[in-house]
């Protein structure tokens, strides 16, 4: 659903504050390296070292005698010569390296270890900025499967409660801690076994449902003279498309334990519980509970359980 990338956008920022938080701490703990910025190479910000970026050499101050001139003393002249000479050698060696090593401005060490560098793409693509993307690829990735997903409306079985392209999310921590499925929650599952075509790779897992559960375990379900029976119950669904059911009739049915009954609220245009039975709990993977798309439509999905008695 559309909330996925906004979801990977907001674990994509949150890992580069916790970077750039730590790096900070880096540089007030003395840590050589900085963050720069490197607007053509990488989205990772480091600031260069100034020797050996800029190529700056750094100079040593010479000696000075007592009498304050400059190298007259032939001892601390040669002293001072010998420490200016090996200063200048190192400043030009980094030089030199930063020379070979730069890349477009950018110095090589910061695209990221040894390793790295080897690989192919190792001088133009950073480890930092592939790492940042894997941890945020993984944060989302996490969240969907344990907290939230959000999921869009590709039918009119659910009308006019949903309508086609309608975007929910649906929560998963309800079910796993708090209760078990109830009457009249709206949930998505993936649907027992023969009841579509099987796939052998569905890495998005498209092949998922979404129906209100009517009936839960021990329930007796039938439909007569257009109404849902609940336990012998007339159940009021002003919700449901025409407010009755026209196309079919349904003998009573007991669900059995472990299972729930669900239907969709446009009853004569969904493929459900009606048609394929009862819908193991196991199957259910998450609780619809916010629609935010359309914006004009955006609020909590309302449970319908109350029963009343019509007849």
């Amino acid at each position: 659903g559309g909330l996925l990338p906004a979801m990977m956008l907001m674990s994509f920022l949150l890992i580069l504050e916790f970077k750039g938080t730590h790096s900070m701490r880096q540089r007030a703990a003395g840590a050589t390296r900085t963050p720069r910025v490197n607007a053509r190479y990488g989205i990772r910000a480091r600031l260069p070292r100034i020797q050996g970026r800029l190529r700056i050499p750094m100079q040593l101050p010479r000696a000075i005698d007592s009498s304050g001139n400059d190298g007259t003393n032939v001892g601390a002249n040669s002293s001072s010569t010998g420490v200016e000479n090996q200063g200048n050698s190192a400043s030009e060696s980094v030089g030199a390296k930063a020379l070979q090593e730069d890349s477009g401005g950018v110095p090589v060490e910061d695209y990221g270890p040894s390793w790295w560098r080897k690989l192919p793409w190792g001088n133009f693509v950073t480890f930092y900025d592939v790492e940042t993307v894997i941890w945020a690829l993984g944060l989302s990735t996490l969240i969907r499967l344990v907290i939230a997903e959000p999921r869009y409306i590709p039918s009119l079985s659910m009308y006019p409660t949903f309508d086609i392209g309608d975007r929910l999310i649906a929560e998963k921590i309800t079910y796993r801690f708090q209760r078990p499925p109830n009457r009249g929650d709206v949930i998505i599952f993936e649907p027992s076994e023969g009841v579509v075509k099987k796939t052998y790779f569905n890495p998005f897992n498209d092949n998922v449902f979404i129906k209100r559960i009517v009936a839960v375990a021990g329930d007796t379900v039938e439909v007569k003279r257009g109404k849902l029976r609940i336990n012998g119950v007339v159940r009021d669904e002003s919700y449901i498309k025409d407010g009755k059911i026209k196309s079919y009739e349904m003998d009573k049915l007991t669900v059995p334990k472990g299972y729930v009954f669900v239907m969709g609220d446009n009853r004569d245009n969904s493929y459900d519980s009606h048609v394929w039975g009862p819908l193991p709990v196991e199957n259910i993977l998450g609780r619809a509970t916010w629609k935010y798309w359309p914006p004009s439509a955006f609020g909590e999905v309302t449970r319908a359980d109350a029963l009343t008695q019509k007849e």
